[in-house]
């Protein structure tokens, strides 16, 4: 909606505003991986609240654009860097949050694109039309503004963990072992190990290949419409697109939520029959001519099954990748969207033009059907993984799960949660009520030798838990063995290797043979209430 009125009020044609809408998408893919590394490594809030002022910001230059070349910075640069970090931090922030239930709260995420189209496009039509392009801007930059004041509210989540100054005491105490050796533990600004999956770059070539063509309906159709005799009805056909959008988000949500052993379909299958038929439905639109029920039919398929794209492209790389390397891989397949978008919708304008009718969508749905089938090379892939030689000397596909010559996908299945069992204590060694210990030894954290990685994965599930019931009962691995160490005697064999905690309350101590007991000191530990935290 808003392309048309850009061409009237510059006097400019359509292949100029399609540059300058293709532009504004693409920077905001472009940038994608750039605004989860700043994340990452500063502050998701910070980013989120510069991304709604400078949204603003673009949308208030466009209103002040005297010259049409003026909107590709404005709003072509401005806008979409403005719009990548706004929506990459909400992005982070549900991973933040929601784990066990990411899948389910997707969809309320990815159909907000559907609602955003559906609306925005009625008020931005709206405002022109009732007080004129620059005033009427300027009122789309106060209610974008609102994005600036929702960023404050951005809380990480590790805020809300019940051990939380227990964490901070363990990297309290890794900084203090690090600075004596003064290195530099923070990770790379740009993480491209994601990248050595062959399966995430098949998925990262397919959907480039589909970038396109799958947007150009997107940006053409309310200039189509207007050129087959039904410009009234172009508004309508936007909020029709909205609805579908969100739509077809909902029913593969419930597809990829409710998924039963009884039926079961990939995630794969799913991002590839949607976006196959998002490359029929834009092949059966150069069929339509002034026909206003075969254009709504058109927006409505064309929605439904876009939506759908959407949503099952992002569960199946959260699929595949899991929760930890998510949000870099995301950033790279929003990235490998970027340049088709720019060059692919343009490309279609051209064409459009140049040959008449709508000729240019022929060039969309066969780079959308192309995309789509090349997702095959995945399953070619999995297959080349279960080839190898057995003891007849033949290379064959083999189906046993369990075969040691059997090579691995990348990224293996994360746990769901962090349960701790806690052994039984003896009776002698624990009174019936004795409360809770929830604080570490500062002399034992300051006596261990802590591996590089644990405090990543403490960080890593700090930020996965959304409630603090339900953890309130477990303790941190390193907690619960430092409080038994710093209580218990320790046992030690002859060669100084400590007996393991469990077989300590299993088993009974041995008096004899190559094991010894080993005093150890009192230590003095800090009962934290639970209540306080």
């Amino acid at each position: 909606v808003w392309m048309p009125e850009a061409q009237k009020h510059f006097h400019t044609s359509q292949m100029a505003t399609g540059w300058v809408g293709a532009m504004s998408t693409a920077v905001a893919l472009l940038v994608s991986p750039v605004t989860i590394a700043f994340c990452r490594r500063k502050s998701t809030r910070l980013t989120a609240v510069m991304g709604g002022l400078v949204t603003a910001l673009g949308c208030l230059f466009t209103s002040f654009a005297s010259q049409f070349h003026q909107l590709f910075f404005s709003y072509g640069t401005i806008v979409g860097v403005g719009v990548s970090m706004t929506r990459d931090c909400s992005t982070l922030m549900v991973a933040q949050y929601f784990k066990r239930r990411r899948e389910f709260v997707e969809i309320f995420i990815v159909s907000g694109s559907g609602l955003g189209i559906a609306v925005m496009s009625s008020f931005i039509k709206g405002a022109i039309n009732a007080i004129g392009w620059r005033l009427g801007l300027q009122l789309v930059t106060v209610t974008v503004f609102l994005t600036f004041f929702l960023g404050t509210f951005y809380r990480s989540a590790s805020l809300y963990h019940p051990q939380r100054r227990a964490i901070l005491h363990l990297k309290n105490q890794k900084r203090k072992i690090k600075d004596k050796n003064k290195t530099d533990d923070r990770p790379p600004f740009f993480d491209f190990s994601t990248l050595r999956s062959k399966t995430v770059r098949i998925l990262l070539v397919s959907t480039g290949i589909s970038a396109f063509g799958i947007n150009t309906p997107i940006f053409y159709l309310a200039h189509q419409a207007e050129e087959d005799g039904l410009g009234d009805t172009a508004l309508l056909l936007q909020t029709y697109l909205g609805l579908a959008w969100t739509l077809g988000c909902a029913a593969f949500g419930v597809v990829v939520v409710h998924n039963s052993v009884e039926c079961r379909i990939a995630r794969q299958y799913l991002c590839q029959a949607a976006v196959f038929m998002c490359g029929i439905s834009i092949l059966a639109l150069t069929a339509v001519h002034g026909n206003r029920q075969g254009y709504i039919l058109f927006v409505w398929i064309y929605g439904i099954f876009c939506g759908g794209y959407h949503y099952s492209l992002k569960m199946y790389t959260y699929e595949r990748v899991r929760a930890r390397n998510f949000a870099r891989t995301w950033g790279f397949v929003q990235c490998s969207q970027a340049i088709p978008i720019a060059i692919g919708v343009p490309i279609s304008g051209y064409i459009n033009v140049g040959c008449g009718g709508k000729s240019g969508y022929y060039f969309s749905s066969t780079c959308v059907l192309v995309g789509s089938l090349s997702l095959f090379f995945i399953d070619l892939h999995r297959r080349s993984l279960a080839r190898h030689k057995h003891g007849d000397g033949a290379r064959q596909l083999c189906v046993s799960e369990s075969c040691p010559q059997r090579r691995r996908l990348s990224f293996a299945a994360e746990p769901e949660e962090l349960v701790v069992v806690e052994p039984p204590l003896h009776p002698q060694t624990a009174p019936p009520d004795k409360p809770e210990l929830t604080c570490i030894s500062e002399e034992g954290i300051a006596d261990m030798d802590l591996p590089d990685n644990l405090l990543d994965d403490l960080d890593y599930i700090g930020d996965c838990i959304t409630s603090c019931n339900k953890v309130e009962n477990y303790l941190m691995l390193s907690e619960f063995e430092n409080n038994l160490i710093a209580e218990m005697p320790v046992i030690m064999d002859r060669k100084g290797r400590r007996w393991s905690l469990a077989r300590q309350a299993e088993e009974e101590m041995p008096r004899g043979g190559k094991w010894r007991l080993v005093s150890g000191p009192n230590r003095l530990i800090t009962v934290i209430d639970e209540a306080s935290v």
